[in-house]
């Protein structure tokens, strides 16, 4: 910083006389450098700065401590005049800082006020200067005003906003004519309705066709916003604890005030003055103590309001619209005085329950629309899933009709809706007599990692390609035959042993599905597995659990290393041919004999992967753990989630637990067998694959005894031939067998 005579006097020939004469008789002129304070913490005084060349900014400090710059200086204008003229002081946390070379002007408070009443001179530029600055502000207003309304056709969209909701016929009937009676008045506007019957939807609806649409439209939910109040009067009895409850709703509505660091008052608006001009839309407006009731009330009707800690009251005409559930013909006036107010305003929208003829054109609507969200086409809705849909209560109404439609839409299969894709929030309690092993950090770290499963398939398709290769160039006796030792003494008792403990991991492991699956790299049509195929996998199965029984049987596949080479081979490259053109890991799911057998015994097993219902349907709307994220696959069967109901669906993989982002997957301990008598969906398909696989068995088992010796001598045929007949006797035999069961369970049962 320099002098005046520093720097001379041929800046100061433009300004009026008495302003050259303070500044050389008394050596006020200052220059100050770029990005220097002029103004600030540890320079304030009372003096008045008049800026003689270059510009500078006013800048005020936020609540973070950063500069905002607010308005722009330059030759001629003055700082400190509005201290000047109102006697109140400056705020503490602003600056005047220099854009670029200045040189100011200090004149003394007393100066400066000697200059005004002597020297027109001055007082004509410097009124004329206030004149600009007042012209800048307004146009600034104007701007922002602008600016606030573009913003707002921004954020007040519906789609944006609010959830979606399509008004039916029957309701559109009922409300129509009320929300355009209120859409052209001011009046308040009460809109009552159950949860997800589209009160917010109907509010904007009514803002959209009243005069202040181009206004803002400004939301307070009290439930996010955590301004909670019980409905039972309890708090009566608890007059601290509404209090504070009151006043927490208080600044929420309508701000506060507080002493500020220079000794002035620093203000923090709130919702109502937020919404000046404009519509308050307060969603469950119930959740209001009675004083808060009152004071908006009070504040919609005088258009005015005062700050909490606040003296002096403020102006602001707000047009109010609320939400609630309570029935105002029903709730007491001494605990709700603003929702008694409002009832002559009042839209009432009925539940979904009472308007089940609007439901197959909401059906309509939602799955149009979701169905264009996510790129998934919905070609038919059955009739079994459309009974389903209709049937239920919907305590949820349009809003949870819309979520499951979603969630259906995004499970469905080959643009089918079936009535295992819907799932309802039934708040059944999950996890009862079962504990979750995915407490214990270092499995559940272990089941999250990128190596599991991979790790153990790594080991696996080593030896299973050395385990084919000593079948073909091994022994070809089968007691020497390393191979063929491990197959039969080994392998084939633990698959089925690990299948009541570690239910169906095998399949997480089995060579065959893996390398299957890394053959989708190479090609990878992923076209959607037949529909008649995959609603009668459970036959396609059980066929070929029974050709593997009656092939190990009727061609001596035990005393063959090379003819289980040839049967393992086969079954590989049906599973690669498989993969590279179905989607998922269709061959595993729907046509491998032995997967099959495993998940059957995994009904019984110990051990189940399963998603918490309740967090699914409340939380997640994207179903990751099906579709899958970036970096993680979706469930390789296509039963993730809340469809996952059967340890036969699942081969504990892990993919879901590493999509799910809301942790509602679970790795629990059950009783032996739970899953069996729980079952609530039989299907003929699995009743026969089971009956099936006894059969076989008995049928296996019957060929080592004398009397499958007296038969085979009667029939007068190849030995194939002959326990090919046996094999299908004994199969309709237990299928026969199993019909009087079937009788007499439901007439025990009732099923």
């Amino acid at each position: 910083m320099f002098t005046s005579s520093e720097v001379g006097v041929r800046s100061l020939l433009h300004l009026p006389q008495a302003l050259q004469n303070a500044a050389t008789e008394k050596d006020l002129l200052r220059r100050y450098e770029p990005g220097e304070v002029i103004v600030g913490p540890g320079k304030w005084s009372d003096d008045i700065r008049y800026l003689v060349s270059g510009k500078a900014s006013i800048v005020l400090c936020d609540d973070h401590e950063e500069r905002v710059p607010v308005d722009t200086l330059g030759p001629g204008d003055i700082f400190g005049e509005v201290s000047f003229f109102t006697g109140s002081p400056w705020p503490s946390d602003s600056f005047l800082v220099a854009d670029g070379p200045c040189q100011v002007l200090e004149i003394v408070r007393e100066d400066f006020e000697r200059i005004l009443r002597s020297e027109p001179d001055v007082t004509v530029p410097l009124v004329r200067s206030l004149a600009r600055r007042i012209i800048r502000l307004n146009r600034t207003l104007f701007q922002i005003k602008l600016k606030k309304r573009s913003l707002q056709s921004l954020i007040s969209r519906e789609d944006h906003v609010f959830p979606d909701y399509h008004m039916g016929k029957h309701v559109r009937q009922r409300v129509a004519q009320r929300m355009d009676e209120l859409a052209k008045s001011d009046d308040p506007v009460l809109i009552v309705g159950e949860s997800g019957v589209g009160k917010e939807g109907v509010a904007h609806s009514v803002f959209r066709a009243g005069r202040h649409c181009q206004e803002v439209f400004l939301a307070l939910d009290l439930l996010s916003t955590g301004s909670d109040t019980s409905d039972d009067g309890e708090q009566e009895n608890l007059p601290a604890a509404e209090q504070e409850l009151t006043d927490r709703q208080l600044r929420l509505l309508f701000g506060w005030e507080e002493p500020a660091r220079d000794g002035g008052t620093k203000e923090t608006p709130g919702y109502f003055d937020l919404a000046e001009d404009g519509t308050l839309l307060v969603r469950r407006v119930d959740r209001l103590t009675r004083l808060s009731q009152l004071k908006l009330l009070e504040a919609v009707v005088t258009a005015s309001f005062r700050r909490v800690g606040g003296v002096r009251q403020k102006k602001a005409r707000v047009r109010l619209m609320a939400t609630t559930r309570l029935n105002p013909e029903e709730v007491p006036p001494e605990r709700h005085p603003l929702i008694q107010a409002l009832k002559d305003s009042a839209i009432s929208i009925p539940p979904l329950r009472s308007r089940r003829r609007e439901i197959p054109g909401l059906i309509k609507h939602y799955l149009d629309k979701h169905g264009n969200e996510l790129r998934r086409d919905v070609e038919k809705l059955p009739k079994d899933t459309l009974r389903v849909l209709l049937n239920y209560q919907w305590p949820g109404n349009d809003l949870e009709l819309s979520n499951t439609l979603k969630r259906a839409v995004l499970v469905s299969q080959d643009g089918v809706i079936k009535p295992e894709d819907v799932y309802f929030d039934l708040k059944r309690v999950e996890g009862k007599g079962k504990f979750n092993l995915l407490k214990f950090k270092p499995l559940k770290q272990a089941f999250l990692s990128p190596l599991y499963p991979a790790v153990f398939q790594s080991a696996a398709v080593p030896f299973f390609l050395i385990l084919i290769a000593f079948l073909f160039f091994g022994p070809t006796d089968p007691m020497k035959n390393t191979a063929a030792l491990i197959a039969w003494a080994v392998g084939w008792p633990t698959m089925i042993i690990a299948s009541f403990v570690f239910a169906r991991f095998w399949c997480s492991v089995c060579p065959i599905g893996v390398i299957g699956n890394l053959a989708k790299r190479v090609v990878a049509l992923e076209l959607p597995f037949p529909a008649f195929l995959k609603n009668h996998s459970d036959f396609l199965i059980a066929g070929a659990v029974l050709a593997i029984i009656w092939f190990e049987t009727a061609t001596g596949i035990r005393d063959s290393p090379i003819n289980l080479g040839f049967l393992l081979l086969a079954m590989l490259v049906s599973a690669v041919i498989v993969s590279m053109v179905y989607e998922r890991q269709s061959w595993c799911m729907y046509l491998c004999g032995l997967g099959g057998m495993v998940g059957v015994l995994a009904k019984t097993s110990i051990l189940e992967l399963r998603a918490d219902r309740n967090v699914c349907i409340s939380h997640c709307n994207t179903n990751e753990c099906y579709l899958g994220k970036e970096g993680d696959d979706g469930c390789p069967f296509g039963h993730a989630g809340p469809r996952l109901h059967s340890n036969r669906l699942c081969k504990l993989c892990g993919q879901c637990l590493k999509a799910c982002p809301h942790d509602a997957i679970s790795l629990s301990l059950r009783l032996p067998g739970r899953e069996i008598w729980e079952e609530r969906r039989p299907k003929p398909g699995t009743a026969f694959l089971v009956i099936g696989m006894i059969g076989g068995l008995l049928s296996e088992m019957m060929s080592r005894t004398r009397s499958y010796e007296l038969i085979k001598d009667f029939l007068p045929f190849p030995e194939i031939v002959s326990f090919s007949l046996v094999f299908a006797g004994v199969l309709i035999a237990v299928n026969l067998l199993h019909l009087p069961a079937v009788a007499l369970s439901r007439r025990t049962c009732k099923e």
